[in-house]
C-alpha cells in the first residue's frame, strides 16, 4: 500500500527545507558582508547561483566515486532531516532518532570527502585530510552535549524532548543543558564550515579543498545540499534547545536566532590552523561537556 500522504508530505518538507535553506545562505552571505561594512550580494543569490550550475555541461569527472560522493551526501542529509520533527510535520520516527539524527548530520561530509579523494587533486586531498581530522577532534565534545541532554530529559525521541520542554521549559533554562548548548553550538559552528572552523574549504589559502574539482550540476547538488543542512541543524538545535515549535512561522524565528549566532561568530573570529582547532575542540568545549554531564548524573 503507499502512503501518498506520507509522500505528499516528505516532498512539502523537503521543497520548503531547500527554499529556506537557500534563504539562510543569502542571510548568512549578507549579514557578513554588512558587519564588514560591504554591500554583499542580493539574499537570493545562492538560489540563482545553483540555478546557473544546473544549467551547465559538465566537462570533467573522475570516475564514479567522484560522481557519487555529492549525491550519496545529498541522501544522507534529505534522510536526516525526514527524522527531525519539522513544527507539526513528523515523517519517520524510532526509539532513538536523535542519535539517528546525530549520525546522519556528519555522513555527508564523509560522502564530498570520498568524492574529493577520488579527483586526484592535492588542494581536495589536504580539504580531506582536515576534514577528517577536524570532525576526529569534534566528537567527544559533541557527544558529551548529546549525553547530557539525554541524561536531563532521560528519552532518545526527539518528540520526547520537545514534550517534555514544553512542560518543563526550555533546555536553556537548566544551567547543566546551558553548557551543552554551548559545546554543541561550537560544534555546530564546524559542521556548517564557518570560521573559525572554515579549515575544511579554506577559501583564498587551499581553493575550497574538497569541493575544487565540482563544477556545473555537482556544484549544484553541493549547493542544495548544504541548503538542507542549514535547515536541518538549526532545526534539530531548535529542537534540543529552544523548545522546539508548534508552527513553521515559529520554527523560523528559533532558527534565524540560531543562525545569526553562528553569522556572528564567524564574522568575528580569524580562521583556526588545524592544530588549533584539535585543541580547542579538546580543551574547553570538552571541559564543559564533562561538567554538563556531570552536573546531570
Amino acid at each position: 500500500m503507499i502512503y501518498w500522504k506520507l509522500i505528499l508530505e516528505a516532498i512539502g518538507i523537503l521543497i520548503y527545507a531547500t527554499l529556506v535553506g537557500f534563504l539562510f545562505m543569502g542571510i548568512e552571505r549578507k549579514a557578513i558582508a554588512r558587519i564588514q561594512r560591504r554591500v554583499g550580494p542580493p539574499i537570493y543569490q545562492p538560489l540563482i547561483d545553483t540555478l546557473k550550475l544546473l544549467g551547465k555541461k559538465e566537462s570533467v569527472s573522475h570516475g564514479l566515486i567522484y560522481d557519487f560522493g555529492p549525491v550519496f551526501a545529498l541522501g544522507a542529509t534529505i534522510t536526516a532531516l525526514l527524522f527531525i520533527p519539522v513544527a507539526n510535520f513528523r515523517l519517520f520516527s524510532t526509539n532513538a532518532d536523535l542519535i539517528v539524527v546525530a549520525y546522519l548530520l556528519e555522513v555527508p561530509m564523509l560522502g564530498i570527502m570520498l568524492g574529493a579523494m577520488s579527483s586526484g587533486n592535492p588542494f581536495s586531498a589536504l580539504g580531506v585530510q582536515r576534514g577528517l581530522l577536524t570532525m576526529v577532534a569534534m566528537q567527544l565534545p559533541y557527544g558529551l552535549a548529546i549525553i547530557a541532554l539525554v541524561q536531563h530529559w532521560g528519552t532518545f525521541k526527539l518528540n520526547e524532548i520537545v514534550a517534555l520542554q514544553g512542560i518543563h521549559g526550555w533546555s536553556i533554562f537548566v544551567p547543566a543543558l546551558l553548557l551543552a548548548m554551548i559545546v554543541f553550538d561550537i560544534v555546530f559552528q564546524a559542521m556548517l564550515g564557518l570560521e573559525p572552523f572554515d579549515i575544511i574549504s579554506a577559501p583564498a589559502e587551499i581553493s575550497m579543498g574538497p569541493m575544487l574539482e565540482y563544477g556545473g550540476k555537482q556544484a549544484a547538488i553541493l549547493f542544495t545540499q548544504h541548503a538542507i543542512q542549514l535547515f536541518a541543524e538549526t532545526t534539530f538545535f531548535t529542537i534540543l534547545f529552544l523548545g522546539g515549535a508548534s508552527n513553521l512561522l515559529t520554527l523560523f524565528i528559533k532558527q534565524l536566532a540560531v543562525l545569526f549566532i553562528a553569522i556572528f561568530v564567524a564574522s568575528i573570529y580569524p580562521r583556526f590552523t588545524i592544530d588549533q582547532a584539535a585543541k580547542f575542540f579538546w580543551k574547553w568545549p570538552t571541559i564543559l561537556g564533562i561538567i554538563a554531564v556531570l552536573l546531570t548524573v
